[in-house]
């Protein structure tokens, strides 16, 4: 049960995600990516799906690994997350979740070409339903900024779906511009990027 009462505005804490964190960070990872989450587990039942993302996150190697998550903690809760990495880093990450024993190779679960050498890329960022209009995802947005130019990156890109008009408006705000149109998972995203300085 949810104690948390949204008239009390408390500040949050960025910090690196562990394997312990799993339960709370993989509904807010689906809650994110939707249909994608299915094509990265290789598997259309529920359940086994959200059994297959937890193992993923718990590994060391993959897109969404714990190593790789970010998460804001408010009141001992994960209010809300972020997935970022090496654009150029993506195929090797991918690696583990393509080789899955018992993956489906159905073409419905092909996993789509996200990001690209050169570019930190925000694969996920999620906030929970009950500490949104906050700031949490703005602030979501500016740790992953710094992360990318702690790391020496010059460039940040993500993805959104084309009919999302929230988090695009989000992503304009902040600085982000429109520079291809990708079809992953039967949908079509935007992918846009930023300079970093």
């Amino acid at each position: 049960m949810n104690h948390y009462d949204p008239n009390r505005l408390t500040d949050g804490v960025l910090r690196a995600a562990v394997k312990e964190d799993a339960a709370q960070v993989i509904p807010l990872l689906v809650q994110a990516i939707d249909d994608i989450a299915y094509a990265l587990a290789g598997e259309g039942d529920h359940e086994q799906a959200m059994h297959i993302l937890r193992q993923l996150y718990e590994q060391e190697d993959t897109r969404i690994s714990y190593r790789n998550v970010t998460v804001m903690e408010r009141e001992g809760h994960v209010a809300g997350i972020l997935v970022a990495y090496d654009g150029g880093d993506a195929d090797r990450l991918d690696q583990p979740i393509l080789n899955r024993p018992g993956r489906s190779k159905d073409e419905k679960y092909r996993l789509g070409k996200e990001t690209r050498p050169g570019e930190y890329y925000l694969d996920t960022l999620s906030v929970d339903q009950a500490y949104q209009g906050q700031g949490i995802g703005k602030a979501l947005m500016a740790a992953f900024e710094e992360q990318a130019r702690t790391l020496g990156h010059s460039r940040t890109a993500l993805i959104v779906e084309r009919d999302n008009d929230r988090a695009r408006m989000l992503y304009e705000r902040q600085g982000y511009v429109k520079d291809d149109v990708l079809i992953i998972s039967g949908h079509e995203y935007d992918h846009m990027v930023k300079p970093i300085e």
